[in-house]
């Protein structure tokens, strides 16, 4: 027989597990399904703007994101072709006093908010469920799945998919993606003791046809 839920959580990245963490609180029953065992390491979500902040303090998410780690940047310098550095670290910009009561972005390793957000949905009450696979969506709404080798289902008042770009909620519900033509490459690296980088500090700028972003995520770690 399916289990029954308020609200049924495809995916429980920091999306994902933030929404269930908001309902759970309020007293919905929830249920997450997560294909990963272990979050990787991705670059995702991990520069939350000024007045994302003020979003994650008035969801009550803020404070689970700093006991996690978050890191607060409070300059930004911008290095560039024609611009001499000297000049580019005394005009750094003070993220600080873009809005009033935020220190600035806060930064945060995907797998770790990621987790962080999945384990308050589970303190507030969120039943979370890890290694999920071949998860398909049913009438009521509802979803089967399977784990641990037997197939399962669970019906709810709302299934939400935060799964991914590649989203099997969003193509089995028929949901068709927009998106711009590709025009950039991106990718990233983790660098760790990186002790030298001013932790207050990002960094944007070009060399080349190469535009670089630097943030640092606390305790000599930097995204690249």
């Amino acid at each position: 027989m399916a289990q029954k839920y308020d609200l049924i959580m495809v995916g429980g990245g920091i999306a994902g597990g933030g929404l269930a963490t908001v309902m759970a609180r309020a007293g919905k029953s929830v249920l997450v399904l997560e294909k990963t065992t272990e979050y990787p390491d991705l670059v995702r979500g991990e520069w939350l703007a000024p007045w994302g902040v003020v979003e994650a303090r008035r969801t009550g998410l803020l404070e689970d994101m700093v006991n996690a780690g978050g890191h607060y940047l409070k300059r930004h310098v911008n290095f560039a072709e024609g611009i001499d550095p000297e000049a580019a670290i005394a005009g750094a910009l003070d993220m600080s006093a873009l809005l009033p009561g935020v220190p600035g972005p806060l930064c945060l390793r995907h797998p770790i908010a990621c987790q962080a957000l999945t384990d308050s949905a589970e303190v507030a009450g969120a039943t979370v469920l890890r290694g999920v696979s071949q998860v398909a969506l049913t009438a009521g709404p509802g979803v089967r799945y399977r784990l641990d080798g037997a197939e399962h289902s669970a019906t709810g008042r709302l299934v939400v998919g935060a799964d991914g770009r590649n989203s099997v909620v969003r193509t089995q519900a028929g949901i068709a993606i927009q998106r711009d033509p590709t025009h950039h490459l991106f990718s990233g690296m983790l660098v760790e003791g990186a002790d030298g980088w001013p932790e207050d500090a990002q960094t944007k700028g070009t060399e080349g046809d190469v535009n670089f972003l630097a943030f640092p995520q606390g305790k000599g770690v930097v995204r690249l």
